[in-house]
């Protein structure tokens, strides 16, 4: 008795959520008294039974989308959508309406004329869609068969939501990390996102994964959803972002259904929250978010959360929250390596299936050096560029033509920025860890004739300088020594030498350092 009490209010509340998203007029119109809700635990499945074929296809055609929203959001899982025609309930409901509309309360029962006035059409408001208002007048065998006086017990019936409730999305989750592609540059990160799911050592939880835009967090906290589900189907997982966390928590409190709200998020068994920092200058969501992770890490569940940053950099984010974020795992990635780039590009370009030269392969991984993103936009235009280039129907593999080509329509849409020298010292300096004074003094020490060499390589490549006009911009009387120090550079870039970066530690090829370099500039 108490599981079927516990299915029932389950589906209640899904009902409710369902009626928020896709509007009062609509929700009376298709689901009550014409659909039954029913949720099956052990198969994940949410159960819908209706009486006709028209209301099944009609309903899977247009609601699909909502109702396994509304279930997530309520379950905190995905579930499977089952719709099924059985139309001897319904018509059990007309044969019994007169009692049951009798011991139905008035409310309810003005509840239920309200319904039976949409299903037919006759007050339907201006902004109901025409097609289901269309689509009502041809089902008149649904609205016989059922009968709205009886939704207080045969179907789930929620009251209208207010005209300002906002619909709640549902981030499907794409990524698995199975198709993660590891390298220098990423590889703790995905090793900490395998074992915050494989194990349930204290220390791997909560895992703060930061970085630069495009290079994969969103991959790894839907990665790690994905593998906790395929080991436990049981699981309550749920992935949101800062904003879609903030904007729910300040729904529930303009509707009072704050307990609800916090039911559903304190009862999972993971969650993973991206771009935790859009919630850092906003007060009581932090707060609220604060007792949430509080009560899901006291539970023994498990957190994960991506941000730009480090969470001690994200200004106005709360030394509370930022203590809980440093007490676990905190993991950096950083864009990828030239072999990891050639690799994300050879898997992207099979998934769409494009056929690149090795040749082209490395010539795209040399062009694009930030983040996965913009390889992905560089491949799409590799391919439309194809189509336009190569002959309909040809195997051949795209070379070096339609790179080419690429590089023109890049150059006309794109102008070349007017780089300062001012600029690509001020960056070395950043990257290398090094100052000013150090780079235009005389000093010898290993790191500051590396970043000597670079800025200046740097600068006879980005600029229009001169050497003397680049020796005059490092307080050196004479050029002579510029020049050794660009023929240094090219020297080590050739022997492919590899620098070391403070702070990470990470080494680097020059090669691969300088385009990190001049993408840095670009950006400043």
């Amino acid at each position: 008795m108490t599981t079927s009490t516990s299915r029932e209010s389950v589906c209640a509340r899904i009902a409710e959520h369902l009626a928020q998203s896709v509007g009062s007029q609509r929700y009376r119109l298709w689901f009550n008294g014409s659909a039954r809700l029913e949720y099956l635990d052990a198969e994940r499945t949410l159960r819908i039974d209706v009486p006709n074929r028209f209301t099944a296809d009609w309903i899977g055609r247009h609601f699909r989308e909502q109702i396994c929203d509304a279930a997530s959001r309520e379950l905190g899982h995905e579930v499977m959508l089952d719709i099924r025609i059985d139309p001897h309930p319904f018509r059990r409901v007309v044969e019994s309406s007169d009692s049951i509309a009798d011991a139905t309360s008035p409310s309810s029962s003005a509840a239920s004329s309200d319904v039976a006035s949409n299903r037919t059409g006759e007050s339907a408001s201006p902004d109901t869609i025409g097609d289901d208002r269309a689509s009502a007048s041809q089902s008149s065998s649904a609205t016989t068969i059922a009968n709205p006086a009886a939704a207080v017990t045969a179907w789930v019936t929620v009251p209208a939501p207010p005209a300002h409730a906002k619909p709640r999305a549902f981030v499907p989750l794409r990524h698995r990390l199975s198709d993660y592609i590891v390298g220098p540059s990423n590889e703790l990160a995905f090793s900490a996102a395998n074992r915050l799911v494989d194990h349930d050592e204290p220390g791997c939880s909560p895992l703060f994964i930061h970085g630069a835009c495009g290079l994969g967090k969103t991959h790894l906290l839907q990665g790690i959803c994905r593998k906790m589900l395929d080991a436990r189907p049981d699981a309550k997982v749920l992935y949101t972002t800062g904003e879609q966390f903030t904007n729910e928590f300040v729904d529930a409190l303009h509707h009072n259904k704050i307990e609800q709200f916090r039911r559903r998020i304190r009862k999972l068994d993971l969650l993973a929250v991206d771009d935790i920092h859009f919630i850092a200058n906003k007060q009581q969501t932090q707060q609220e978010f604060l007792h949430s992770f509080n009560a899901i890490e006291m539970s023994g569940a498990r957190v994960a959360l991506a941000s730009d940053c480090h969470p001690k950099l994200i200004k106005q984010f709360s030394d509370a929250l930022v203590s809980r974020c440093v007490r676990g795992m905190v993991v950096e990635v950083r864009p990828p390596e030239f072999a990891t780039r050639c690799r994300i590009i050879h898997a992207l370009a099979d998934r769409r299936g494009i056929r690149l030269l090795d040749s082209a392969v490395e010539a795209l991984a040399k062009k694009v050096v930030s983040s996965v993103r913009e390889i992905e936009g560089v491949l799409t235009k590799v391919q439309a560029l194809a189509s336009l280039t190569m002959d309909a129907g040809t195997n051949e593999p795209i070379g070096h033509t339609v790179l080419n080509r690429l590089s023109e329509t890049d150059a006309q849409v794109a102008p070349r920025k007017v780089v300062r020298f001012e600029t690509i010292l001020n960056v070395v300096c950043e990257q290398l860890g090094v100052t000013r004074q150090q780079v235009m003094g005389s000093g010898r020490h290993a790191q500051v004739v590396l970043a000597r060499s670079l800025a200046i390589h740097m600068g006879r490549h980005m600029t229009a300088m001169s050497y003397p006009e680049i020796a005059s911009a490092l307080g050196r009387g004479h050029h002579s020594t510029v020049i050794t120090a660009c023929q240094r550079a090219e020297r080590l870039i050739a022997d492919n030498a590899t620098a070391t970066l403070p702070g990470s530690g990470e080494q680097l090829p020059l090669g691969e350092l300088i385009e990190r370099l001049k993408l840095a500039v670009q950006r400043v």
